[in-house]
């Protein structure tokens, strides 16, 4: 309930923040939430699943956004599977995040994940990973954004919804964005990423065919717990979600200036 109460609120914006790309539905503009000292623009910070399969109008489409920067968040073998189609002057950045590469049963090949609950909680610590295993490669990612000129950048993985998820949550954190209005965006994926549609392509990526539709369910999915799992590591390795902004990933108070400087207006 909880889940569906955020989202409805989140989705009032929908018609602006959704460019309804035909070969990657859950590509959206992550702009327009209030900040602390202004309005997160739009048209600077956008969010997708894959690339590889874009019509001539989502191309067209997507050149028109002027991107300077996309942030790949899939392993490099995804890369190789499904190519990203991209503009040619944008810089392309690749960061492997390789949640549970130790002992899922997914990315390790194993085929002993089994049932809608172990499922859930595999969702849950990938993304507990994230901040626990990960983190160096989000700071890396953040580093390159800095270290760079780009003030319009995409975020995007295979779904668009977990690596990505996590990614553009941390942004808008560093960037002031309310708490309700972090959780509203990154529910979003679940008008867009429907898993209907989405589980055929997932079963011939993994190893699955032991898993019921009902048992995969939960890894095509965008809940909250999986962000809180998130959350729940920051305070259990750095203490506060502050301090893992300024010291998992280095955005301290200058950092934070710089992406305000290029994401926020008003301020």
């Amino acid at each position: 309930m909880q889940d569906q109460q955020v989202l409805n609120s989140a989705a009032e914006e929908d018609a602006r923040r959704h460019l309804g790309l035909e070969g990657s539905p859950n590509f959206r503009d992550a702009g327009g939430y209030y900040c602390s000292d202004g309005i997160m623009a739009w048209g600077r910070v956008f969010r997708s699943g894959h690339l590889a399969y874009l019509t001539d109008s989502d191309r067209e489409r997507i050149a028109a956004l002027n991107l300077d920067m996309v942030v790949d968040l899939r392993r490099a073998d995804e890369r190789e599977l499904e190519p990203s189609w991209l503009p040619e002057s944008v810089a392309m950045v690749g960061a492997d995040i390789t949640p549970g590469s130790q002992g899922s049963a997914i990315y390790a090949d194993s085929t002993q994940l089994g049932g809608a609950q172990a499922m859930f909680d595999f969702m849950c610590e990938i993304n507990r990973e994230f901040v626990v295993s990960q983190t160096d490669t989000y700071k890396e990612v953040f580093a390159r954004l800095l270290a760079g000129n780009a003030e319009r950048v995409l975020f995007h993985c295979s779904a668009g919804k977990d690596r990505t998820g996590f990614a553009v949550a941390v942004l808008q954190m560093a960037l002031g964005v309310a708490p309700q209005d972090i959780e509203g965006d990154y529910l979003l994926s679940r008008l867009y990423y429907l898993p209907e549609e989405q589980t055929p392509r997932v079963r011939k990526k993994y190893p699955v065919a032991h898993l019921s539709d009902t048992d995969l369910r939960p890894m095509m999915e965008a809940q909250l717990e999986y962000l809180h799992s998130a959350l729940q590591a920051m305070s259990q390795v750095y203490g506060d979600s502050e301090t893992y902004l300024r010291e998992g990933l280095g955005l301290a108070d200058q950092e934070r200036r710089e992406l305000r400087r290029r994401f926020v207006i008003g301020h």
